[in-house]
């Protein structure tokens, strides 16, 4: 066990993602913790942060922490291959939108054509005389 460990808050501040998701690290095993007794009950200690989560913070081996950026980008082939992978996709979910969109179009002009016509209301009247006309037992005049 190391002397010095983070707390959860720290731990989503160095690799700079929420507290939920650290609880989602630690639950998966992504980050090695402990469940110690705090002040305010049990809490979480996070013993290190492996260099694959974020390559800028690292452990050295006197376990002090070190920033350490690493200049190594993908090799040209993987991010080449990555690129049209994406790219096909995004060209897929584009098709499905389209074919979605046609596809909703085609029941809005159903759904007119089942719907009744609107009766046009007949404005030459006042309001107040349509609605005694439509009551029953009022008097007609």
């Amino acid at each position: 066990m190391t002397n010095q460990t983070l707390n959860i808050n720290e731990a989503a501040s160095k690799l700079n993602v929420s507290t939920r998701t650290i609880r989602r690290y630690i639950k998966a095993g992504k980050l090695k913790a402990e469940l110690v007794k705090g002040s305010f009950g049990d809490e979480y200690r996070i013993l290190e942060l492996p260099a694959q989560l974020d390559p800028n913070v690292s452990f050295d081996g006197n376990n002090s922490e070190t920033n350490k950026t690493l200049d190594k980008p993908l090799p040209t082939n993987i991010s080449i291959e990555l690129i049209r992978e994406l790219q096909e996709k995004n060209l897929a979910l584009a098709a499905q939108l389209g074919a979605a969109a046609e596809r909703i179009r085609n029941l809005e002009n159903q759904v007119k054509l089942l719907a009744p016509p609107k009766e046009e209301k007949d404005t030459s009247e006042s309001w107040w005389s349509r609605v005694f006309k439509r009551r029953k037992g009022s008097p007609q005049e």
